[in-house]
C-alpha cells in the first residue's frame, strides 16, 4: 500500500498505515495538486506529486497543511509564504552566522563568461547570494541588486530560479553583468542607484546588495593595491562623482547611501525583505561603526529584522597595533535583514 500520510508520534517521522486514513489524505493531496497554483505549491514537489504525501505532526488529518516527499529531507508547509523550503531546510539559515570564502569554481565560471570580470575589486560569491535568494523569495520572484557590480546577484537568480533586476553605474561592470546574463540584460540598467524607483521595474519581492563600504577602496595600499596595479585591474570603483565609494565625508556617505534604499523603499512590495552586506571600517586609526549607523538611519523606514554575520576566515592577519595598542582584523561583515512593513 501506498502511504499517503505521515506523522511523528515521538521523534522519528513516521507512516501512518491505516486504509482509511491515507485514503482521505489522498483525496486530499488531489485537492492540493488541483489547487497547486493558488497555494504556491514548489516545482521540487509538483515534478514528483505521484510520490508527495500528507503530513501533520500529531496526525491530525483535518489541520494537515504540510506535504512531504523524503521524511529525513523535512516537510513543507503549505502556510509558507516566503520560500519553498521544507522545515528542515528553513533551520539550516537560521543560525546568526556563516563562514564562507570565495569558491574556486565561482572565480572560474566568471572568468570563462567573461574574461574582464576579474576587473572589479569587490566582488562577491553567487553561491553564498543564492542561499539568501533562497531563503527570502519563491521560485519566479523579483530580486533587485542596485549596486550590482559584474552581476553575481543575476548569476545566483539564475541559478535559483528568480528574475533579476538592478543597476550599475559603472559602464564597464554593467557591460560584463549584461553579457554574462544576457536573459536579464533589459533587467540591469547603466544608472545612478539613487533614482532606482525611477527606471520602469516591476514590483520587488526581495533585494539583496553590497553598497561600498564607504570609501575604503579609494586607501587602499599594501598587497592588494600592488598586485592589481601589476595586472593593471581596478584598486576603486570608479572616478564618477556619483559613487558612493568617492564621497570622503563619513556622515554624508551615511546619508547618500540611506537614499537608495529609500528610494528603493517605493518599489518593494508590502513584507520584502532586503539584505544589506556591510562592514564597520577603520580611517586614520578611528574606528567607524558602519554598519550600524546604517541599519539606524533606515530604521525609521524599514523594520530592522535581524542579522547574519558572514565570517572570512582565509584571510591573513596582520600585526596592526603592535607593540601599542589593541586593533582587530576585521574578517567578518554584517548582513543586515530589514522588511517594508
Amino acid at each position: 500500500m501506498q502511504i499517503f500520510f505521515y506523522h511523528k508520534p515521538n521523534r522519528l517521522v513516521e507512516p501512518v498505515t491505516d486504509k482509511s486514513a491515507n485514503k482521505k489524505a489522498k483525496d486530499i493531496l488531489d485537492d492540493f495538486y488541483q489547487n497547486r497554483v493558488k497555494l504556491k505549491i514548489p516545482s521540487k514537489f509538483i515534478e514528483n506529486w505521484g510520490k508527495v504525501a500528507l503530513y501533520h505532526p500529531k496526525g491530525d488529518l483535518d489541520k494537515a497543511n504540510s506535504i512531504l516527499i523524503e521524511p529525513e529531507n523535512g516537510a513543507y508547509n503549505l502556510k509558507n509564504n516566503i520560500n519553498d523550503l521544507t522545515g528542515k531546510e528553513w533551520i539550516k539559515f537560521t543560525c546568526s552566522w556563516f563562514i564562507f570564502n570565495a569558491l574556486k569554481e565561482d572565480i572560474k565560471q566568471e572568468k570563462a563568461l567573461d574574461p574582464n570580470s576579474e576587473t572589479h575589486p569587490a566582488t562577491y560569491s553567487p553561491t553564498m547570494i543564492s542561499d539568501f535568494i533562497s531563503f527570502f523569495t519563491k521560485k519566479g520572484d523579483n530580486v533587485l541588486d542596485p549596486f550590482m557590480g559584474i552581476g553575481s546577484t543575476a548569476e545566483a537568480c539564475k541559478r535559483t530560479g528568480r528574475v533579476a533586476y538592478g543597476t550599475e553605474l559603472n559602464p564597464k561592470y554593467h557591460s560584463i553583468a549584461i553579457r554574462r546574463e544576457e536573459r536579464f540584460e533589459k533587467n540591469i540598467v547603466n544608472g545612478d542607484a539613487k533614482l532606482i524607483d525611477t527606471f520602469g521595474f516591476p514590483m520587488i519581492d526581495f533585494s539583496i546588495s553590497s553598497p561600498p563600504y564607504w570609501d575604503i577602496l579609494n586607501r587602499s595600499t599594501g598587497e592588494f593595491k600592488k598586485v592589481r596595479d601589476k595586472k593593471q585591474l581596478d584598486t576603486k570603483y570608479s572616478e564618477h562623482n556619483l559613487d558612493l565609494g568617492n564621497i570622503d565625508d563619513y556622515d554624508e556617505f551615511i546619508k547618500s547611501c540611506a537614499e537608495v534604499y529609500v528610494k528603493l523603499y517605493n518599489i518593494l512590495r508590502k513584507g520584502a525583505h532586503i539584505v544589506i552586506i556591510i562592514k564597520n571600517v577603520k580611517k586614520d586609526g578611528k574606528f567607524y561603526p558602519l554598519a550600524w549607523d546604517l541599519a539606524k538611519e533606515l530604521s525609521s523606514l524599514y523594520e530592522l529584522r535581524d542579522e547574519k554575520i558572514w565570517i572570512q576566515d582565509k584571510i591573513g592577519l596582520a600585526p596592526y597595533g603592535y607593540p601599542f595598542s589593541w586593533t582587530s582584523n576585521i574578517l567578518h561583515h554584517y548582513c543586515l535583514i530589514l522588511k517594508k512593513v
